[in-house]
């Protein structure tokens, strides 16, 4: 039988712990007196990695929703994290909480519609960076050439300055009046934080906050890490040209298996707003890069398990797919995203809770089951 992930050939898809405690006594040599450990081990708290996806504007406010579903049913603490790993629209809500915000500040900013909510989500971050028809075909070249080398995802020669002096990448830019500082702060956090970009001459991922590179300021990781190829302008680091994360891959959750081999993690928890749970109808093109998406996951998830970790993954259903669009970097998408997210994501909560709960009351018949069976077989 054919698989229901099972996709036809299309070019579409090249786009593309715990320290075990011992609790023990001391006995004095010849005596039977108990003592009490003079110390006892705790269990320390598993290790987690949690990675945010990408997913454009509706991305951000997915992640909202589904990260205030996932505290709120206690799934993850968003303080005790050893590691948060973020690409395109999951860097720029892991820099978020790294800097101090919780899931309940995402929440409130993107189903604010108070006036100026817009201007405080950055709805208006970014406009165009051409001003006639000229300049705009200048750029559409640049772009096209930046997006297919990106894509490309191998080592490339230099192109003379000249060439994008005259055909520059990137439609669109940072609006000049916006203040960075409204949104992110530039300094990086303490916390361990793992942003990922593509360095468009190797081709190569680059994990800002891992990799030996000299750190940028936060925002202007966050503006690499974000910077979707053809669409924003790319951002030198230390003469490298980075570009979206979501080139490598739309979660980079194998980028954790670099750390955990130095230090092991326990649970790696992932929420992928262009995944989805379960094929269903929608557009053709939209349901194959959703599931493109969904099968890439599926292979960084078996990495992950075959190393020993407990990987927990929230996908979306098909009607936040299709309500997010092929084009998921419109603006007015965050409240209506954010509150499809926390239903979808808490009813699956829910959902497991009552199946786990269901095997647990099936559990002692079973075992009265077997018991009657024994003593049967005894008599």
């Amino acid at each position: 039988m054919t698989s229901p992930w099972h996709l036809p050939d299309c070019p579409l898809l090249r786009l593309g712990l715990c320290l075990r405690s011992h609790y023990g006594t001391i006995v004095a040599p010849g005596s039977t007196h108990r003592q009490t450990p003079a110390f006892t081990a705790l269990p320390s708290a598993p290790r987690t990695a949690l990675v945010l996806g990408a997913g454009g504007r509706a991305g951000v406010a997915h992640h909202a929703g589904a990260l205030s579903a996932l505290t709120e049913h206690g799934v993850i603490d968003l303080d005790a994290l050893d590691l948060v790993v973020g690409t395109s629209a999951g860097a720029i809500v892991g820099a978020q909480l790294r800097s101090g915000l919780d899931a309940a500040d995402l929440w409130e900013i993107a189903v604010d519609d108070t006036p100026g909510a817009e201007q405080r989500r950055g709805d208006d971050l970014f406009e165009p960076a051409w001003s006639t028809i000229a300049e705009l075909m200048r750029r559409g070249v640049g772009s096209s050439l930046l997006l297919g080398r990106s894509l490309a995802r191998r080592s490339h020669p230099s192109i003379p300055g000249v060439v994008h002096w005259v055909f520059p990448s990137g439609l669109m830019r940072v609006a000049r009046h916006i203040d960075l500082d409204a949104h992110l702060p530039s300094e990086w956090p303490d916390q361990p934080l793992w942003l990922a970009t593509v360095d468009v001459r190797s081709g190569r991922r680059v994990m800002l906050g891992r990799d030996r590179l000299p750190r940028p300021d936060l925002q202007r990781a966050v503006m690499a890490s974000a910077a979707v190829p053809g669409v924003y302008e790319p951002v030198p680091v230390s003469g490298h040209t980075l570009v979206d994360g979501g080139v490598h891959s739309t979660t980079n959750a194998d980028a954790v298996l670099e750390l955990h081999a130095e230090n092991p993690f326990d649970r790696v928890v992932i929420v992928a707003p262009m995944g989805l749970r379960s094929p269903a109808p929608m557009d053709p093109l939209l349901l194959t890069l959703r599931t493109w998406v969904h099968r890439s996951l599926r292979r960084e998830v078996a990495q992950l398990e075959a190393a020993g970790i407990q990987v927990e993954v929230f996908e979306p259903g098909a009607a936040i797919a299709r309500a997010h669009g092929l084009n998921t970097l419109r603006a007015g998408v965050a409240e209506t995203a954010a509150q499809l997210a926390y239903t979808d994501t808490a009813g699956l909560l829910d959902r497991r809770a009552a199946q786990s709960e269901a095997r647990d009351a099936k559990a002692p018949a079973r075992q009265r089951a077997t018991g009657d069976a024994a003593d049967t077989a005894a008599a």
